[in-house]
């Protein structure tokens, strides 16, 4: 790395400002152009500047750091949960007497990347501040990961638009053949087709999973390989392909059981429930969530338990439909989920009839805002459209327009590829 990105990076690191470091030994003015290596300065006032950080002249490049460093980073990506913990703590003490800035600054990218792994997510932005501050002294490598990791990012965050801007800004950087390994490609494919997935552009996703798809193939993961059937599944759903959704998901399930994977089997489940209720075979959708129900546990059991509800009440089954309003409102009280809450109490209200103004403004202030600021289409389509008709049985035309216009726009962007 060059002398005057070194400077900065330490400057910054050490909370320094430009006017104390250059004090008595050059302009601010000056420090500036060395740190953007605009000027090449004189031994003498690089060594002054080095001694006031307290950082050596002449970096020392480690080798078997930047090793550790990168294994590390494989082990995050690959969900290797049983060791990531233990060097995460091993390099945190090797960085802290390094004089590799190249390393620290590859530590600091993966370190943000761990966060997001273990869902600390204000230890996460509280360190993406700090990143962008040296974003600028970045090679062409690091900010490929910073692009990266910052969609997903905005991915966990549900802002989707964003994280979708962030990862193809990291798409960019494969075409300039920098030296990335296959699986990392993989792993950037399919978190783009996730975030297209999210913004509901079917066949972008189908293109990027295939894409993401070959290379976990070609490579026996086959853990991942069942995701992307998943995902495929899912879409080919969107673009009315029940054949091809089903058979996507029968591949899954193949793989799923071969690994005995218990979690992948309860989304695989879910899924063919979910298709099924699309089809409108709503019995045969109770059996698959049913199933779906073994493999989950109580937080990871609220989506399956409202589609179930959703089912029951397409089949007029209130009694029914009922009973599973109370169970996933008995888990809300352990596990609180904001979108889920919101969900059951339509469908209380629904299914007792209790249609009233008070039923009304939480319709209109607090559950469609919710779900256009999470950018949930599906959702903004149902809950406007039963709106519109709520204000159509009414007489309030203009307003029954208006949620009809919702429903219009949110279907333009769901279908819009």
């Amino acid at each position: 790395m060059e002398i005057g990105s070194r400077i900065r990076f330490y400057r910054i690191q050490q909370n320094m400002t430009q006017e104390e470091l250059s004090r008595g030994i050059i302009s601010t003015s000056y420090l500036s152009k060395i740190e953007n290596n605009q000027t090449t300065a004189s031994i003498e006032v690089l060594d002054f500047l080095c001694s006031r950080l307290t950082i050596n002249l002449i970096e020392e490049e480690e080798i078997p750091l930047m090793k550790s460093l990168f294994d590390w980073y494989h082990d995050i990506v690959h969900r290797r949960q049983d060791t990531l913990k233990k060097r995460y703590e091993e390099l945190r003490e090797k960085i802290h007497s390094t004089s590799d800035t190249t390393a620290m600054l590859y530590f600091v990218l993966f370190e943000f990347r761990y966060l997001l792994t273990e869902r600390d997510f204000a230890e996460a932005e509280a360190k993406l501040e700090k990143i962008s501050l040296y974003k600028d002294i970045f090679e062409e490598k690091m900010t490929y990961y910073y692009e990266k990791f910052v969609g997903l990012h905005h991915y966990l965050q549900s802002k989707y638009s964003s994280a979708l801007m962030h990862l193809k800004g990291a798409e960019r950087f494969l075409t300039k053949h920098l030296p990335f390994e296959k699986w990392e490609e993989a792993d950037l494919y399919y978190s783009i087709a996730l975030t297209l997935s999210q913004l509901r552009k079917a066949a972008l996703v189908i293109q990027y999973t295939h894409f993401a798809l070959n290379i976990y193939q070609s490579r026996y993961d086959l853990m991942r390989c069942a995701e992307c059937q998943i995902l495929l599944g899912i879409n080919y759903l969107r673009c009315e392909e029940y054949s091809r959704s089903e058979e996507s998901y029968q591949l899954a399930r193949k793989i799923a059981e071969q690994l005995n994977d218990k979690s992948l089997l309860g989304m695989i489940c879910h899924n063919m429930g979910y298709l099924s209720s699309i089809t409108k075979k709503y019995e045969q959708a109770i059996i698959h969530y049913n199933e779906a129900l073994k493999y989950k546990n109580k937080h990871e059991a609220l989506s399956t338990i409202f589609s179930i509800l959703y089912a029951y009440y397409q089949l007029d089954k209130k009694e029914e439909a009922e009973k599973w309003i109370l169970e996933g409102q008995t888990i809300l009280k352990q596990n609180p989920n904001q979108e889920y809450d919101y969900h059951f109490k339509v469908y209380d209200s629904l299914l007792k009839g209790n249609l009233s103004a008070e039923f009304e403004f939480f319709m209109l202030e607090v559950v469609i805002p919710y779900f256009i600021e999470h950018e949930k289409q599906q959702y903004i389509i149902e809950y406007s459209e039963l709106m519109a008709s709520y204000f159509e049985e009414r007489h309030k035309y203009k307003s029954a327009a208006h949620y009809y216009q919702i429903v219009c726009h949110a279907l333009k962007r769901a279908y819009s590829n």
